[in-house]
């Protein structure tokens, strides 16, 4: 009993450690994103200035790749390391995720910073495992632990770190318990969080602005359509993100693939400043513009964020998708609105939420992090829409393998 109460009170202090750490993490990279596209720009003229910035991030990207190698690790990877080996690598490890995570992000890859987070995370989480000789499934909880209380700091998704705890396979005790956890560290993380950014005067990136949800009845058939267009949206990331990645892997140069992964976020960025970074800073200037772009225009956003956002991962630009598929989700989602204006915020949510459900293949998960993004008054929707899909999806996959039986 006392062991759990200590146990509980490191979850707590975790959270919090986690949340201060993302938040100096982001800080410093929204620095060097001004450094780079702002600051350098107004000293010195040249047409094409994203173009030049991204050879230059190709370049050094391409050395850090050549001398460090694959960093920073995806969240995936991060967890797969550890459900392997009970440990996540931090030996030599840290410095090259978060030289690589910094670069790759203040040069405007279309990638977020979740991947980077979760492997300094999980590395220093192992480190403190290893001097306090905690047991493995007590480090496995704290890495778990760590890295749900980061992403819900950074996607302001208080639920995100609790349905974690909800998709794992365990007893109902368990459970529970690991929801309780999952609870206290996500708390304490925003809190932290949320006070550090106040102490540099940052304000809250991660959201949407939409007009008051005016219910109709034909934003209610809409939603239909939205799911369609939602799931092509989400079968298309996972296609284009197979297909560069099959691309990538002819190429034995990653210097040269590196730089043609600046080489493409220069060209993109010289058509339109939204489709580098991850999003999360866009978002809310985007919806109070998008109502006012043609459905072409919107549409080539979500389709060209999705394409950057899978060459840039894929010529060693590394990072999270989960920003800029919300991104391209939105702006997609936007296309059916501004063709058909009827309670646009709901639709927008069923696109957004079937593309990201078919994308992470987690509902709750997708649920969690969409649920305080949009009104509330959407959530049903939401919730709903996430496990039909990913029902749809799961039946699908089996008449797949049956045919192929």
């Amino acid at each position: 009993m006392k062991f759990q109460v200590v146990f509980f009170a490191y979850s707590c202090m975790l959270g919090a450690f986690v949340g201060a750490l993302a938040a100096l993490f982001l800080l410093l990279v929204t620095f060097l994103i001004d450094v780079v596209w702002h600051v350098i720009p107004s000293y010195i003229t040249v047409s094409y200035y994203p173009l030049l910035a991204g050879v230059v991030g190709g370049i050094l990207v391409g050395l850090l790749q050549k001398y460090m190698g694959n960093y920073p690790k995806t969240i995936h990877e991060t967890l797969h390391e550890f459900q392997e080996t009970k440990a996540v690598a931090y030996k030599n490890k840290l410095l090259p995720n978060f030289l690589m995570g910094t670069v790759v992000l203040a040069f405007g890859a279309s990638l977020g910073p979740e991947g980077a987070l979760a492997s300094i995370v999980g590395g220093l989480i192992t480190w403190v495992g290893d001097r306090m000789k905690l047991t493995m499934q007590q480090r496995e909880q704290l890495v778990q632990l760590g890295i749900g209380a980061m992403v819900s700091s950074i996607f302001y998704a208080p639920l995100v770190g609790v349905s974690e705890g909800l998709e794992e396979k365990a007893n109902a005790q368990e459970k529970w318990k690991k929801v309780i956890l999952y609870a206290l560290a996500t708390v304490f993380g925003i809190v932290a969080f949320s006070l550090v950014n106040k102490l540099f005067n940052k304000e809250k990136v991660f959201a949407l602005t939409m007009p008051d949800v005016a219910w109709s009845w034909q934003g209610i058939v809409l939603v239909i359509p939205a799911i369609v267009l939602g799931y092509i949206a989400g079968i298309f990331f996972l296609k284009s993100e197979k297909l560069f990645d099959g691309l990538a892997a002819k190429v034995q140069n990653k210097f040269w693939l590196a730089v043609v992964g600046g080489i493409a976020i220069g060209l993109f960025g010289c058509v339109s400043h939204y489709f580098l970074f991850s999003g999360e800073h866009e978002l809310k200037t985007f919806s109070l513009e998008a109502a006012s772009y043609s459905i072409v225009t919107v549409l080539l956003i979500g389709i060209g964020k999705i394409v950057l956002t899978n060459i840039c991962f894929a010529c060693g630009w590394r990072g999270g998708k989960i920003f800029p598929a919300i991104f391209a989700s939105v702006a997609i989602g936007f296309a059916l609105t501004n063709m058909f204006p009827y309670t646009p915020g709901l639709v927008i949510a069923v696109v957004v939420t079937t593309c990201c459900t078919v994308i992470l293949g987690q509902p709750i998960v997708t649920t969690m992090l969409l649920i305080f993004l949009f009104p509330l008054q959407f959530a049903p929707f939401i919730m709903v829409v996430a496990f039909v899909v990913q029902r749809f999806r799961k039946a699908k996959e089996h008449s797949v393998d049956a045919a192929m039986v």
